[in-house]
């Protein structure tokens, strides 16, 4: 958790074994410090540099963190990240193996508490707002439709950031801003939060750890989503069952509105049939 809060104010070189931590939190207690610098090609005067700043006296205190973690977690965190770099040739078990270190790890640190307020805030605001840009943007277009299935007034904001002060001025103090943004973390997302934070938009910002600390620093809630991979890509399979399991905790909130939302929409649905 410390990582995440300060990783975007960390050196790049302090980021590479922060991450390298993120994606193998198992290597801190198999590995000394000198052969984590060495895994991740940075000095050991880094690594001592990072513990540091993250408040650790030294590498035996986040060693000790570290193993108080685990048997608080128990076993199920064991799923290692695969250390062979992600090719078109990789097999189904590694990508297997891949997928469900990043889905464990995504959901054992989910807390319910966020969650249900997450939720809370969707299911009680006057409109919804979903935003992403590249990749993100198809994932946002995902979100829109799994929330507009179960409440009205669900708006998808323009991947053409030129349109996005027309979008935001259109926003109310009653309504809710989902932003979905992974690594690198894109510069027209921070401008968005801000104007989010200045006008008491509620908002919640579904990213990766490396980004925790920077949306958080913006009093917007954060679902953090684990997307690593052995290669330079990353993977989207935990954001879109984030999605999922979001849009379902607004359905339970809505109560019974929300199977009268979706039986309107499938009414309306089999009329646009008859028609064609």
């Amino acid at each position: 958790m410390r990582i995440q809060e300060r990783f975007d104010v960390l050196t790049p070189a302090e980021q590479k074994l922060a991450q390298f931590l993120m994606d193998r939190p198992d290597e801190i207690l198999a590995a000394s410090a000198t052969e984590l610098a060495k895994f991740t090609g940075v000095s050991k005067a880094t690594a001592a540099r990072l513990f540091r700043n993250l408040g650790y006296q030294d590498f035996n205190d986040v060693r000790l963190q570290a193993r108080e973690e685990r048997n608080r977690t128990g076993p199920v965190q064991q799923i290692p990240m695969p250390q062979a770099a992600v090719t078109e040739a990789t097999s189904i078990s590694v990508h297997l193996q891949i997928e469900s270190a990043n889905l464990l790890r995504t959901f054992e640190g989910l807390r319910s508490d966020v969650l249900n307020e997450a939720a809370d805030e969707i299911a009680a605001a006057g409109r919804v707002w979903v935003a992403g840009l590249g990749i993100e943007f198809g994932l946002a277009q995902h979100l829109r439709i799994l929330l507009a299935r179960v409440r009205p007034s669900v708006q998808l904001i323009s991947e053409n950031t030129g349109t996005w002060p027309e979008e935001l001025a259109s926003t109310g103090p009653n309504d809710a801003l989902i932003v979905i943004a992974m690594r690198p973390w894109p510069k027209p997302v921070s401008t968005m939060l801000t104007f989010a934070k200045t006008t008491r938009l509620k908002t919640i910002v579904i990213t990766d750890p490396t980004n925790v600390g920077r949306a958080a620093r913006q009093d917007a809630l954060v679902l953090s989503c684990h997307v690593s991979t052995p290669g330079d890509h990353l993977t989207q399979t935990s954001v879109l069952s984030m999605a999922q399991l979001l849009s379902g905790a607004v359905a339970n909130r809505l109560g019974g509105k929300a199977p009268l939302w979706r039986e309107l929409i499938s009414d309306l649905a089999e009329e646009f049939e008859d028609d064609g």
